[in-house]
């Protein structure tokens, strides 16, 4: 995998923010890891994320709620949300306004790989 892509994960349970981190970081990926929405909004290099995996359920602001604001404020940085609850109307509505995929928890390794894989080619087919 490129170096040029970044993947921001987005999750307020440490220790599942830990092992995303390590496993797309063992699949080559540059990783940076926020503990909330508002952590993310405020990195200077939040609009240079290739991809971002958000839990749902978060305090503050949701998964949900942070693609819409970042669609709404014009970023179209592709979005797989996780969630230990999972909810079939939410999983419809996310996938609806533009969300990869939506995936419960525990994530298999391999449709985790392959929704990152399909959010990297709606913006950087040739980075793959």
């Amino acid at each position: 995998m490129s170096n040029e892509v970044r993947i921001s994960i987005i999750d307020d349970d440490d220790q599942s923010r830990a092992a995303l981190t390590g496993l797309m970081q063992a699949m080559g990926f540059e990783i940076e890891a926020f503990p909330s929405a508002a952590d993310f909004l405020a990195s200077p290099n939040f609009c240079h994320a290739s991809c971002l995996i958000v839990d749902v359920h978060m305090p503050q602001m949701t998964g949900i709620e942070l693609h819409s604001f970042l669609t709404r404020s014009g970023y179209d940085l592709p979005t797989i949300l996780i969630t230990a609850y999972p909810d079939d109307s939410a999983r419809v509505q996310a996938l609806r306004h533009g969300v990869v995929c939506y995936l419960a928890k525990p994530i298999d390794d391999e449709d985790l790989l392959g929704c990152v894989q399909s959010a990297l080619q709606r913006t950087k087919p040739d980075k793959i």
